[in-house]
């Protein structure tokens, strides 16, 4: 059999016992096996079902989503569940941890069609209360996972832990930066895209790699609905990612890799292999994988099979304290502009200014303009893929006109610099609606960073050279509206790990005066401690394409960006001093 249909899998750790009848696996009708009295061999056991985990996400404050996927052979096209029909699986929600105060139980259906998952919408539940939860079918039940629900509205709350994630590559680094975010006890975390990548194969590495990090068992990229599944398959059957996913709730949006790198709306990306299929096909089966492989609330409810579209754009309350205001940057955008797509990167072009380019669309335009006005909360975060706040790479160079390749700018089109009248009308949404505290929430960009939010940039197209270009961002005086935070790569390569940008960006971020904390070097994430008068987010960085044994590759924190309660922008950094 080929790479393409093989059977052959990757089993997940075996799943620890929960126990005697203390841990409440006996309301589960789960008991330990025993050996046959005539001594015959028993049969051998089925496969493990719950080979990808259990998550919870999307919490309200009555209400939870409860995900699991039966997979018991993750890395084949069907999961190892062959022509299975519907399964029922049961469920069991509780106050404590050994389940002896049982609030919910019953059944929750996995259908075939959506890949056997299930996506069990608990109803009912005490606002801003922590429980546990856990699955079974037959005799095989899961590990316990800890998730809760969100302050009632308009309760206020002291204070609040959450994660913000991204871009986490199988191949070119593992995930102990997902162990380290576990450790750290969230009450929710953030998944702001590329929670898995398209890539066969050596299809993405670091410069300085030869081979994988971790192998990817086939040669062709996922186009197909199954290959989309199998690709989900691997990467959720990462020990450290279900790890997390076991200790708290989440939410996550896409980028581009879910589908194809660089897609924007009914357009491929175009550097990757040849598509087998109708690219509309394609992004339609990357959606459908997507919500079957994740604990997300849909707005309008569970897919269509075979749906061309699907909003995800959406929001989380946190009671007064804070609002998450979750975007689609994909899906409703025009093209990229430049003579040079899909490549990321280019001088300055005309098409950076077209008014009918758009990164979120009309309707959504309109959806974050009225949930804008209605937002009570003191913190206002606003969820995304792509970096907003503008960076011209030839910044660094001092003098840019010696070089064809940094005289007219870099800009990044994939980003909001490709959109430039879409986000004046962001800033402009955002200064008009005189939120207290607008944090943008950023991932994408493979690098650790911290902005002042501006209301407005310098336009490359003002500029009579290339050094006046340059001299008006180091000389810019925006105004203030509030701050953006970019988090690292969990694992995928470091922007600036190119040794040409790696020169750069010391000088961009020197001569950015809007760019106030930058670290080029390491994979990372953030952890934002919330509280009615501040932000404090702690970067914590590592190598991850190091073992987490070595110094270089073990989680620490870098600095500590704050924000301050009413005063936009960042307004200290507290670094780490090393000894």
């Amino acid at each position: 059999m080929t790479d393409e249909t093989s059977n052959a899998g990757l089993d997940r750790r075996s799943f620890l016992a929960l126990g005697a009848a203390a841990t409440g696996a006996a309301a589960l009708g789960t008991a330990p096996a025993v050996a046959q009295a005539d001594g015959r061999k028993k049969k051998p056991s089925p496969k493990d079902p719950f080979t990808l985990g259990i998550a919870s996400g999307d919490p309200t404050d009555t209400s939870v989503i409860l995900w699991t996927r039966l997979a018991p052979v993750p890395l084949s096209l069907d999961g190892g569940m062959g022509k299975k029909g519907d399964k029922d699986v049961k469920y069991e929600i509780a106050r404590d941890e050994k389940f002896s105060s049982i609030v919910q139980q019953g059944s929750a259906p996995a259908p075939a069609a959506h890949g056997h998952s299930v996506h069990l919408d608990v109803q009912n539940l005490e606002p801003n209360t922590e429980y546990f939860y856990r699955f079974k079918l037959g005799r095989h039940v899961t590990e316990t996972g800890r998730t809760r629900t969100t302050p009632a509205p308009g309760q206020s709350v002291d204070s609040f832990v959450f994660g913000q994630t991204s871009c986490a590559n199988w191949q070119s680094g593992t995930y102990q930066l997902y162990d380290d975010l576990a450790a750290q006890a969230p009450d929710y975390w953030l998944a702001l895209g590329d929670y898995i990548y398209e890539y066969a194969n050596k299809g993405y590495l670091r410069p300085d790699q030869t081979k994988p990090s971790r192998k990817i068992p086939w040669k062709k990229e996922p186009q197909t609905l199954q290959e989309y599944r199998r690709q989900y398959g691997l990467y959720r059957s990462d020990p450290s990612l279900q790890r997390l996913h076991l200790t708290a709730p989440y939410s996550v949006i896409w980028d581009d890799h879910e589908v194809d790198n660089n897609f924007t709306g009914n357009k491929g990306g175009g550097d990757g292999q040849k598509d087998r299929v109708d690219f509309a096909k394609r992004r339609a089966a990357g959606f459908q994988a997507f919500w079957e492989n994740h604990a997300i609330r849909l707005p309008d409810g569970p897919p269509q099979a075979g749906a061309s579209s699907m909003r995800i754009y959406r929001r989380v309350d946190w009671g007064s304290l804070a609002s998450f205001l979750l975007l689609d940057g994909r899906q409703y955008r025009t093209d990229q502009p430049g003579d040079d797509t899909p490549q990321d990167f280019g001088r300055w072009v005309e098409g950076m200014f077209d008014p009918a380019g758009t990164m979120l669309g009309q309707e959504q335009e309109a959806w974050l303009e009225a949930e804008f006005a209605r937002d009570p909360a003191r913190w206002t975060y606003i969820a995304q893929q792509t970096v907003v706040s503008s960076l011209n790479g030839s910044v660094g160079a001092l003098v840019p006109s010696i070089s064809p390749v940094l005289a007219n700018g870099v800009f990044n089109y994939d980003a909001w610099d490709g959109y430039w009248p879409a986000r004046t009308r962001l800033t402009t949404a955002i200064r008009n609606a005189q939120l207290r505290n607008t944090v943008v929430l950023t991932g994408d960009f493979h690098t650790n960073l911290a902005f002042h939010l501006l209301d407005d940039w310098p336009d490359p197209r003002d500029a009579t050279s290339p050094e006046n270009m340059n001299e008006a961002v180091v000389n810019w005086q925006g105004t203030k509206i509030g701050t953006e935070v970019c988090a690292g790569a969990i694992s995928s390569p470091t922007f600036f790990g190119d040794p040409l940008l790696g020169a750069l960006a010391p000088l961009v971020r020197e001569r950015t005066p809007w760019v106030e904390y930058a670290e080029y070097d390491n994979n990372g994430y953030v952890l934002h401690t919330v509280t009615p008068d501040q932000d404090r987010a702690e970067y914590r960085v590592c190598l991850a394409g190091v073992s987490p044994k070595q110094a270089a590759g073990a989680p620490r924190t870098d600095s500590t960006v704050v924000i301050n309660d009413g005063v936009p922008g960042v307004s200290d950094i507290i670094p780490i001093i090393p000894g």
